[in-house]
């Protein structure tokens, strides 16, 4: 049952795209959809809350002809999946929400059994190495913000509608990564204290699809 989720690198238990369409009975496709739908339309306040919950990337898929395409996929955790299973409906979807329940449970419990210090002295040496992560995380994330707020190349599709008193969501963001693509610009990633974890486009892409 455990193989339906997964430790991320800071002790989250996890989930992918993949695993919930091979439970769900799904094509992969749909799941796809159904997250960018939850992307798509939540409103400004609960935006960046729902973005933390997932995380996108691309895997490179062999094809019958020798070649590969690219194909996306989302990482997810606990609260991610909770919000793409509610629109699974169904007796077998019931049983797969519980059997996915039941291994988030499973693997949370074995983390917390592995983390727990067993004298004080190591309690406190975990206390300190958090404290420091922390600031160190902070201090990252301050970095890479102003990084944001002070590029004049590169813009997230918010900062752009902001400053240009727009409404963000008038941007098409499917088409603002096709035009990047096809101009030859990489589509950067980066955090942002308001948003979290943003994309960030090159200013002649804007200039391009405003065309």
């Amino acid at each position: 049952m455990t193989d339906l989720v997964f430790k991320g690198q800071n002790g989250q238990v996890l989930t992918n795209s993949l695993l919930v369409a091979e439970k769900f009975c799904k094509e992969h496709s749909d799941v796809v959809r159904a997250i960018d739908n939850l992307l798509q339309n939540t409103d400004n306040e609960c935006d960046a809350k729902v973005r933390n919950m997932f995380v996108e990337y691309t895997e490179d898929v062999p094809q019958p002809n020798g070649g590969v395409k690219s194909a996306r996929r989302f990482i997810m955790n606990r609260d991610g999946f909770t919000l793409l299973a509610m629109g699974f409906t169904g007796k077998k979807a019931l049983k797969f929400k519980l059997d996915y329940i039941a291994a988030f449970n499973a693997m949370e419990k074995q983390l917390k059994a592995l983390s727990t210090p067993q004298t004080y002295a190591e309690a406190l040496r975990r206390l300190a190495d958090e404290v420091e992560e922390k600031e160190r995380t902070k201090a990252l994330l301050e970095q890479k913000t102003e990084q944001l707020d002070e590029s004049k190349e590169w813009y997230s599709i918010k900062r752009w509608a902001k400053e240009h008193n727009m409404n963000w969501r008038s941007i098409n963001w499917r088409k603002m990564k096709a035009l990047s693509y096809g101009l030859g610009y990489e589509i950067k990633k980066i955090f942002d204290a308001n948003y979290g974890r943003v994309n960030i486009y090159h200013i002649n892409v804007f200039k391009t699809y405003f065309q």
